[in-house]
Parts: C-alpha cells; sequence; structure tokens
C-alpha cells in the first residue's frame, strides 16, 4: 500500500514538520496515479451478531409528480426467505483480498499546497486517506491479509484507471458520480463488490447486489427527523421552512407525506411557512407571528446543499434568533447546520438545534482517546473528522471481508462493528414495491444519528 502521512495544518509548533509531510505526500500521489500495492496480514476478534431480524421497517417509493418520492411504511418478515437465500450462497472467503481504492485527489488540476487545509477537497481527501492507513495498520495487527492499491480516479483517464481493478476483489470509490455510476456497472458485469464511502445516490445503478453505499440518503434523514419529531411533539407544534421554489417544495411536500404515513392522516400534518429570501437580510420581520405562546414552536429545516443553501440556511438561522424573542423554539435541520461555519455556537442554543447527521464523535470514549493520541504522536496534530472517516470505513470493510468473503455485503445486517465515529447498518434496497431476495437494487447504510445541543455541546438525542 502506499503510504501518504495526515496533512497537517500549519502552526507554529508543526510548520516545519507539516512542510516535510507535504514534499513527502507529493512524491507519493504521483505513485499513486500509477497504483502501488503491499500485502497486510490479518486476523481479528471481531464481534458478531449470529441472530438474524425478525422484522425490519422498510421505506418504499413510487414516483410523484415532485422531486421526491411518495413513501409507504411497510413491516415484513422476510426472516426465513433470507436465510434460506443465504445458506444457498457460498462465502468465497480467501487467505488474502485485492482492494482497489479509487481515491479522488486530482493531482493533475490541485494545487498541492491545499494537502495541508483541511478546509480544501485534497486536503479533506488526504485526511481520510490518513484514517484508511491507520486503519490497514490495525488490520495488519489483527491478521487480515490485504493486498490494497491506491489509484488517483481524477487524474488522467479514468477508463485506464478502472482496468487496474481487473483483479480486485472489492472496489472502493470514486467519488466523482458519473465514475461512480461507471464502476458500480463494471463491479454488475464482473460480480465485484463497490462501495461509495463518499456519495449516496439512488440513480448510480439498478438491479446491482453488488454496489454498497455507505452514506445514508437524504430521504433517510428526512425519515429519522419525522420520526424523532412525531415522537417528541404533537403535529400542531410542527412547522416546515423553506422557499417558494421548486426544490423547497418538492421537500416540504415529501416530510409532509413522511408525516402522514406515520400520523394515518389524508391531511397535512404540519403547518408550513414559506420564507422570502429578501425579508431574511432588508425586512423588519421574515416569521410574523407564527410562534406559539403557551408551549415550544418546533421548525423543520430541510435544506442541505453547501452550494445551494448554505447563505439561505444561516440567514434563517440567524433572523429566527432574532425574532423569536423569549419564545421557546426548536430546529430539526440538516447536517449543514452543524458543518457551516457561519453558523455559530450561540445560534445552536438559542434554537435548540436537533440535527441530522451519520456520524458523532464521543470524546469522553476511551477509544476516541487513545485513537486521537496515537495520531498526535505521529503528526504533531489532532484528527479531523475526516480521519475518522478514513478509519471507520476501511476497518469496516477490512474485518467484513475477512468475516464473510468477497460476498459479504449480503450477511452485514448481521454483523455489529465497534467504530470511533459511526455505525453502519446496511440494508437492502429493493425494486419497486418488491420484497423479493432476488430484486435487491443495492445495499444502503440506513444508521443516523439525531444530536441535541445540550449543555453547550451536542450528545445523542433521547
Amino acid at each position: 500500500m502506499t503510504s501518504v502521512p495526515s496533512p497537517l495544518q500549519q502552526s507554529n509548533g508543526n510548520r516545519m514538520r507539516s512542510r516535510s509531510a507535504l514534499y513527502f505526500l507529493v512524491v507519493t500521489l504521483c505513485a499513486i496515479t500509477i497504483g502501488c500495492k503491499s500485502t497486510r496480514k490479518s486476523t481479528m476478534d471481531t464481534q458478531i451478531v449470529n441472530t438474524n431480524p425478525v422484522s425490519e421497517m422498510e421505506n418504499k417509493s413510487k414516483s410523484i409528480k415532485s422531486d421526491v418520492d411518495t413513501v409507504y411504511w411497510t413491516e415484513i418478515d422476510r426472516t426465513v426467505e433470507y436465510n434460506q437465500k443465504i445458506e444457498d450462497l457460498e462465502l468465497d472467503k480467501r487467505a488474502s483480498y485485492d482492494v482497489s481504492f479509487l481515491f479522488p485527489f486530482s493531482v493533475d488540476n490541485t494545487d498541492i499546497e491545499n494537502v495541508i487545509d483541511p478546509s480544501t477537497a485534497l486536503g479533506r481527501i488526504s485526511h481520510f486517506y490518513a484514517g484508511t492507513k491507520l486503519a490497514l495498520e490495525k488490520l495488519d495487527e489483527d491478521g487480515v491479509q490485504l493486498n490494497v492499491t491506491v489509484i488517483d480516479s481524477e487524474s488522467g483517464s479514468f477508463d485506464n484507471k478502472l482496468q487496474k481493478c481487473r483483479h480486485a476483489d472489492l472496489i472502493i470509490g470514486p467519488r466523482q458520480k458519473g465514475q461512480l455510476a461507471t464502476t458500480a456497472q463494471y463491479g454488475k458485469s464482473n460480480g465485484l463488490p463497490v462501495v461509495s464511502p463518499w456519495l449516496s445516490s439512488s440513480k448510480i445503478t439498478q438491479e446491482n447486489p453488488y454496489y454498497i453505499q455507505l452514506k445514508p440518503s437524504l430521504k433517510d434523514h428526512f425519515s429519522h427527523i419525522i420520526d424523532h419529531v412525531t415522537d417528541n411533539y404533537s403535529n400542531d407544534q410542527v412547522i416546515v421552512l423553506g422557499r417558494n421554489i421548486k426544490k423547497d417544495r418538492a421537500m416540504m411536500y415529501y416530510l409532509q407525506k413522511l408525516g402522514k404515513a406515520k400520523s394515518g392522516s389524508d391531511s397535512k400534518p404540519f403547518g408550513e411557512f414559506y420564507i422570502e429570501e429578501d425579508s431574511l437580510i432588508n425586512g423588519e420581520v421574515a416569521f410574523d407571528s407564527i410562534f406559539l405562546k403557551e408551549r415550544e414552536t418546533v421548525f423543520i429545516l430541510p435544506n442541505w446543499s453547501f452550494s445551494d443553501d448554505e447563505k439561505f440556511v444561516y440567514n434563517t438561522v440567524r433572523k429566527l434568533g432574532g425574532e423569536k424573542g423569549m419564545e421557546k423554539v426548536v430546529l430539526y435541520g440538516m447536517p449543514i447546520l452543524l458543518e457551516s461555519k457561519r453558523i455559530k455556537f450561540e445560534n445552536y442554543s438559542n434554537l435548540n438545534m436537533r440535527v441530522c447527521r451519520s456520524s458523532f464523535l464521543d470524546r469522553d470514549s476511551p477509544a476516541v482517546k487513545e485513537f486521537r493520541q496515537k495520531y498526535f504522536q505521529l503528526y504533531n496534530d489532532f484528527p479531523s473528522e475526516e480521519v475518522y472517516n478514513g478509519f471507520d470505513t476501511m476497518l469496516f470493510l477490512g474485518r467484513s471481508l475477512f468475516n464473510y468473503g468477497k460476498k459479504f455485503q449480503y450477511f452485514l445486517d448481521t454483523y455489529n462493528s465497534s467504530l470511533l465515529l459511526t455505525e453502519f447498518d446496511i440494508q437492502k434496497v429493493f425494486k419497486g414495491n418488491s420484497d423479493k431476495f432476488s430484486d435487491i437494487e443495492y445495499f444502503q447504510n440506513k444508521h443516523l444519528y439525531l444530536l441535541s445541543f445540550e449543555n453547550n455541546r451536542f450528545v445523542i438525542a433521547e
């Protein structure tokens, strides 16, 4: 495996060491565009849950006129059929596995200086790779034997890069949507598992049981929010916020559909409020008198995109906090609420934020403390979230290969793994309204946290 030191933020204490790491990375990235291999050996003590779930809640969709699908909630028991099919599968376990990692380094099109800036695309992926390296070391200690090839997917001909993966047992990546669709089809045609750690979309592939998405979907985020809202508040306390544009109307419509499915009602269960963007900046008020007087007003802000929504989300948060006065409010939203640098500490507290997110770092965890200490000793810096993400992703996939072989994806709903930043709840996504084993479209991670801001920090909400 190609060895790359973690990118370091430049400070007075580590500037020289960071610079040395940077120049070493330049040389290494040149090698990555070709792809290098090394062997990792392994055996490991993992916790395996040997019982299949008796039933599972499924989210089924069919097309509607808006940009989001209608959702039907159905509880289906597929245990017998699933167990029978699993028994027919051969594990295809091997002494070692070839893994191709298509990293979006984009060396040909990126200022290499960005490797030390975690706010840049190259900085983030370099941190992710640093975590991957540490996971491979852990797998090596545990006896998992992997032959890893690292390839820069976004420099040079992608078709040529994909051909380098033809002998792989597992492909991880790439990030770019078109490349990922091509890779997923390649995996389907060759019976080769393809894992997407960065992108989630229902449009990448069809009828492809070799494709696994580790990032929960947008609709899964919405569903998780509605579950928590309806479990803790009355529907008449809830107001869905958005602009009067197609994308926002579609998200609001979908949230109402989720609410209808939960409540069994044919009418809209929640209130709606369309925000005029100009009023957020120039208006004396933007929210009129929508705040409840006797109890909490619960707002849902579904906007999620940094490129399209960050300014709107920030201005909404700022204006909402200023206009609420002494009234009690709760604001539910997407990861952008926590990840945007525009939104400050005082906004979290003032609006009693609830953030739906796939990751949560418990800094009090002994395992996290040990990892932080080890990383600091190696790089004179503390790990970013992308470092943890890379570590968890590689550790999870390496252990899955070790436990279940090349067809590991079929067994992941029986596997419990102890990780640092997240958990994985890999479920089957079926074609249309089918629930047959043969109609698996792809596999999707469904695990999400609902984080609540309490005592000056985010914790997992009850």
